[in-house]
Parts: structure tokens; sequence; C-alpha cells
């Protein structure tokens, strides 16, 4: 192997090197901790979400029109 091609494999080894340090740094990598699976480092920056209490069952008028429509049974 000639001095010119070993220079040119360092060269395209160090740029590899550097494609892929740089490509580790701006993907966000989720961290599974205490039963959460945390989606960054920054979470707790995040704001809270609030859902307020609903149904529990979402289909109760239906479930009645059902129950309804049913013939009775023994």
């Amino acid at each position: 192997m000639s001095v010119k091609q070993t220079i040119n494999r360092f060269f395209l080894g160090v740029l590899l090197g550097l494609v892929v340090f740089s490509s580790l740094g701006s993907v966000g990598c989720a961290v599974y901790t205490n039963g959460m699976t945390l989606p960054n480092p920054h979470y707790m920056g995040n704001r809270v979400q609030y859902f307020p209490p609903g149904n529990e069952f979402p289909f109760s008028r239906e479930a009645a029109d059902m129950q309804a429509a049913q013939p009775d049974r023994f």
C-alpha cells in the first residue's frame, strides 16, 4: 500500500468517526428508569399535561340501548 492510500484511509476513518460521533449527539435516546420510559434527559422541564377524569366506560348509552333491544331471557 502506498503512502497516499494510507493517508486517504486515515482521513476517511477520521471523517467517518466524526460523522458517527456527531450523529450520536443529535439522536435522542429513550431511557427506561423506575418503570417509566423517559423520552429525553430534559423531561423534567416539560409542561405537565392534565387529562380530566371521564367516564369509566365511554359507551354507556350504546350499552344501555343494546340491553334494551335484547329480549328477556331466562
